[in-house]
């Protein structure tokens, strides 16, 4: 029995394999888009829609997976079928590789960024809480020892 990866993959000839790194140079334009929506979000502090743009981004993350895995038999013996492709499509291959790795390497240079933004406005918020918490409860323990509220008292008697 063929497993359905099997069953539905394509001649692995020169064109495919170009017509499949196309396909992922696309899907990293795509994915690319949804960072550049991302990293607008972020900036603007805008985080309702997020949530929705990070689900865009791991729903064609799962399409681009597939892509990948479809061109992993080329993957493992690249020599093999590179040595198949007339050099013009040697060429268009090796720069569709090319772009594929730098649109990769220039997704995860922002998303670690966010990361870094995201994380700094966390601890910033942390910190925030963790001052708010101590004020309140500076107010509580002058509230709660007598003192404040009998000089309250005295005060308000002599006024």
């Amino acid at each position: 029995m063929m497993s359905t990866a099997s069953a539905t993959s394509v001649p692995l000839g020169p064109e495919n394999i170009l017509a499949l790194l196309r396909e992922q140079v696309d899907l990293y334009g795509e994915l690319a888009g949804f960072a550049d929506e991302q990293r607008s979000l972020i900036t603007r502090e805008d985080t309702g829609p997020l949530l929705a743009v990070l689900t865009k981004r791991q729903e064609l993350s799962a399409r681009l997976g597939d892509a990948i895995q479809r061109l992993e038999p080329v993957r493992r013996d690249w020599e093999r079928h590179r040595t198949r492709f007339d050099p013009t499509q040697r060429l268009e291959a090796e720069d569709l590789l090319a772009d594929i790795k730098s649109r990769l390497r220039d997704i995860i240079d922002r998303d670690e960024e966010d990361v870094r933004v995201l994380s700094a406005r966390k601890q910033a918020v942390t910190s925030a809480m963790r001052s708010t918490h101590s004020t309140g409860q500076t107010l509580c323990a002058y509230r709660d020892d007598g003192i404040g509220t009998s000089r309250v008292t005295h005060l308000d008697e002599a006024s």
